[in-house]
């Protein structure tokens, strides 16, 4: 078999799976340098959102198991995130980059959201702006917190589904 008919094999085998494990939740994010608070390790914007890509996608990946069905499709615009926590640099001179969690600076999440079925027909669509007023009594999140960036966003996002 020459080479440019195992290619065509493989592409007809392979491209149907690759449509079918394609993430049923896509997450888009609007104005990223105009976030509240977005910010990892004293990083742009632009940068702690690669993080944040990084552990969001396998926990979309987990929701969309939970709670979509098969063929439908969620889109997440996120136009805000404000982290848990606060970098308050007059603490620590020296590491003037580190994230103070406290009860008073509590994870918010803005996004537009559109739930779509298999045929592209919309389900559902609006806006959330969501805020976890007892984050810290989580005490999963607290134990996560310390492996994560991100976990009490993420724990937000997941608790809005």
């Amino acid at each position: 078999m020459n080479m440019k008919k195992l290619t065509t094999l493989a592409i007809t085998l392979l491209l149907p799976l690759a449509y079918a494990n394609a993430s049923q939740i896509v997450a888009e994010f609007t104005d990223v340098d105009k976030f509240t608070d977005f910010s990892v390790n004293g990083l742009s914007e632009e940068k702690t959102l690669s993080i944040f890509r990084a552990e969001l996608n396998p926990e979309l990946d987990r929701l969309a198991k939970k709670y979509l069905k098969e063929g439908q499709v969620l889109t997440l615009n996120f136009t805000d995130i404000d982290m848990a926590g606060d970098i308050q640099p007059w603490r620590n001179r020296y590491n003037a980059d580190i994230r103070y969690v406290e009860d008073i600076y509590r994870p918010r999440l803005v996004f537009s959201y559109s739930l779509a079925d298999a045929e592209g027909n919309v389900l559902d669509e609006g806006e959330a702006d969501v805020i976890d007023l007892a984050f810290m009594m989580n005490t999963l999140a607290t134990f996560r917190a310390h492996h994560m960036s991100f976990f009490y966003e993420l724990d937000l996002l997941s608790n809005w589904m």
